[in-house]
């Protein structure tokens, strides 16, 4: 009897734990959609973590007096990189999160700046004036092989594809793919001006804020093959909106939104508001809601927090599972 117990125990402790793995691998037990973002207080530089509801999380981090700009995280949490300005010049540097150890990775006497890390972890895209204009280049993620992907200037905010093998940016007011090596080069839209892009977690549709006139931006998407462009913002007053992103689920949309205090003489700095981070829920009517507990903070670097930063200790296995396995995005150059 108290074998036959024992083997009744052991089966429902395997039922229970294949339960839990099964949970755990669809990402229900495990991935929160949490924001990721820099403010500074008392000269520091701290990174906060909040979610879609706009309730903090946590203690931020603090990251030090670096005067960083740009996080982009690693796909595996464990570091980010960033450039920071000095001396007439900018360089892009990576942070590793657990020692908080600061390690240099360009050193051209032209500006770097702008750098996104390729969601395998293999690449960091990045803006350089090295060869007179601004252009997009890639380089390991270590800093080595760096290669020029465009030679047409004005090239700004390189947004990687979810499965690495693209490269959306703009330039002069157009919006661009390519692959990794810069060919295959296809114009998108044109539009009056272009901010910040980024794409959807299944790599069909491309993310971007874009100027309609009138001191005034909005939120739009495309497919990536040019077609179907919608609107997802109606704002009724001059706004600024920056560093759209989108959920790895899909499910959320955030972006900054600083309000145009004034537009004459000059548009400059002292004419914006604070930022405060808004967030639409895709599923919904598309109306954003403003998430209130960034009103009094200067938020900028907007991204998901990824697991690994989460206290969460991925192995190449693992992360896999947290995140999904990525999706392979279609044919974009067709």
């Amino acid at each position: 009897m108290r074998m036959k117990r024992t083997r009744t125990y052991v089966v429902l402790g395997l039922v229970l734990s294949l339960s839990l793995s099964l949970f755990v691998s669809s990402g229900q037990a495990v991935k929160k959609d949490i924001i990721s973002f820099i403010s500074i207080t008392g000269g520091d530089r701290l990174i906060y973590l909040m979610n879609t509801q706009g309730e903090m999380l946590r203690e931020p981090f603090v990251i030090g007096p670096v005067r960083l700009y740009g996080l982009t995280w690693a796909p595996d949490g464990r570091s980010f990189a960033y450039y920071l300005s000095q001396n007439g010049n900018s360089d892009i540097y990576v942070m590793d999160i657990r020692t908080k150890a600061h390690r240099q990775l360009t050193f051209d006497g032209a500006r770097d700046w702008s750098p996104a890390w390729s969601p395998n972890g293999k690449w960091i895209a990045f803006v350089s004036e090295r060869a007179g204009n601004w252009d997009i280049y890639r380089m390991d993620a270590n800093g080595k092989n760096v290669k020029q992907l465009t030679d047409m200037g004005n090239c700004i905010q390189p947004a990687w594809s979810p499965d690495s093998q693209a490269i959306a940016f703009t330039s002069s007011s157009f919006l661009f793919v390519m692959d990794t090596e810069g060919k295959r080069l296809k114009r998108l839209v044109a539009t009056d001006a272009f901010a910040d892009c980024t794409w959807s977690p299944d790599g069909k549709q491309i993310l971007y804020s874009a100027n309609v006139g009138g001191w005034k931006e909005e939120l739009f998407s495309i497919d990536v093959n040019g077609g179907h462009q919608r609107q997802l913002t109606l704002l009724d007053r001059p706004v600024s909106i920056s560093e759209p992103i989108w959920s790895p689920n899909g499910k959320w949309i955030v972006y900054r939104l600083r309000e145009i205090l004034k537009v004459e003489p000059v548009l400059g700095p002292g004419n914006f508001g604070l930022p405060i981070i808004h967030v639409i829920d895709t599923a919904g009517d598309g109306t954003p809601e403003l998430l209130e507990s960034t009103r009094r903070l200067d938020a900028y670097s907007l991204g998901w927090a990824p697991e690994g930063f989460l206290s969460v200790s991925p192995s190449s296995e693992k992360q896999a599972t947290l995140w999904g396995r990525l999706k392979q995005s279609e044919d974009v150059f067709k």
